[in-house]
């Protein structure tokens, strides 16, 4: 397809300094007619020199600490419909086609532009894309666990539900928009910690299509320290648990009277934080079933056996399809997807530590469901080159290591 739709990149950045420049150098190579797309960086409450620093690029920012709008939510959403307001709805609208959303931290490939581009004309222009969510860094176990997550999920949740027709899921950054039906519904004012879940059930509820693009890819920083991941995935859960107890009633109505499955779908996604949970039953049904066989039916083992059945009706279905979930698809994922094959460090360190710290955050998140005024911000401190080799393959060059687990 030939290059045609017009994008606004907005970067959300608060305090980026240590990989602003990195992230806008990389932008400086995309493979896309330069007069069909522009970059602004929205600099939100910055007080380091993340202004000054995308000055040296050349790159315009919309500075929220001036406050010529009044703030509308908090956090990066707050600091996006700032920027929106900055430049204008009825402009947007009329200059550009899709708004194309990125974090300070991403990489991407250089032909993202291009992909999205010929997806959203071939697919007669739907509401949104999702670019396929990479990682920039997995050496140590707690990003090993990110990764191997998010390479599970982009295969078999995303990519499928792409091929069943289902609406992809959002994933707050490497994502495109319509400008006009963003706009026509309120900019990016949104109520909840996870402003990309919320836009995704808004797609839905208006009929809408979210597709899943599975051939460009942005690359986003993941934690290495359990406390910023702990902080992370708790702002996640209770965003999370927000949008799914404040939806849940309108998606089933909306059900019972349309048929829409896609409703369903999205019910289901949004109870799908017990994952978690089912991966911790599964762990739990694995050692029964290893220490039945080893000891046999001692007294310690039954009580474990009956505290096992209260969460599943059945070990052996539950093991079994434990494997095939938690294990069998992400090692597929690791074998196809990863950059480095290291299956026992991603399946059974990486997605274990990672999944066992998220359920703690899950209970508090529902817990605190209704807090939403709080963002806290992630830090990024990873300056990475990311190259792809002949077999077009991710390769890394790392320039900043700070590797802790």
């Amino acid at each position: 397809m030939p290059d045609e739709a017009r994008f606004l990149i907005l970067i959300a950045a608060h305090n980026e300094e240590a990989v602003i420049g990195n992230t806008l150098a990389g932008l400086k190579d995309l493979e896309y007619d330069p007069s069909l797309y522009k970059i602004i960086v929205v600099n939100d409450n910055s007080t380091d020199q993340t202004g000054k620093i995308c000055d040296q690029y050349g790159i315009e920012h919309v500075d929220t600490i001036e406050k010529k709008f009044p703030r509308e939510g908090v956090g990066k959403p707050g600091g996006i419909q700032y920027a929106l307001r900055a430049l204008g709805f009825e402009k947007l609208v009329k200059k550009y086609d899709l708004l194309f959303i990125l974090d300070a931290d991403n990489h991407v490939d250089n032909n993202i532009l291009k992909e999205i581009n010929s997806q959203w004309l071939w697919h007669h222009k739907p509401e949104a894309i999702q670019s396929y969510l990479g990682v920039k860094n997995w050496k140590s176990i707690l990003a090993s666990g990110y990764a191997i997550n998010y390479w599970t999920t982009n295969r078999f949740f995303q990519l499928a539900k792409y091929r069943l027709h289902l609406p992809a899921s959002i994933g707050g950054t490497g994502f495109a928009v319509r400008v006009d039906w963003l706009i026509w519904n309120g900019g990016f004012k949104y109520k909840s910690l996870t402003e990309d879940l919320e836009m995704e059930i808004q797609i839905v509820e208006d009929r809408g299509r979210v597709l899943w693009n599975h051939f460009a890819q942005i690359y986003d920083e993941k934690p290495d320290k359990l406390k910023v991941a702990m902080v992370q995935r708790f702002r996640w859960a209770k965003g999370h648990w927000y949008v799914c107890l404040t939806n849940f009633y309108k998606l089933f109505y909306d059900f019972l009277k349309s048929g829409n499955f896609s409703n369903i779908d999205q019910i289901m996604y949004l109870f799908s934080m017990a994952q978690v949970v089912q991966y911790f039953a599964f762990i739990l049904a694995f050692i029964y079933e290893l220490l039945t066989i080893i000891l046999g039916h001692t007294g310690q083992i039954a009580i474990l056996g009956q505290f096992v059945s209260m969460l599943i009706p059945s070990t052996g279905i539950t093991i079994f399809f434990g494997i095939y979930q938690f294990i069998v698809l992400p090692f597929y994922a690791t074998l196809f997807d990863a950059p480095e094959k290291k299956f026992f460090k991603f399946i059974f360190l990486g997605l274990p530590y990672y999944s066992w710290t998220y359920l703690i955050d899950q209970f508090w998140g529902l817990v605190n469901w209704r807090q939403q005024g709080k963002w806290v911000r992630t830090p990024h401190d990873k300056e990475v080159k990311i190259t792809k080799n002949a077999d077009h393959q991710q390769v890394v060059v790392e320039e900043n290591k700070n590797y802790q687990t």
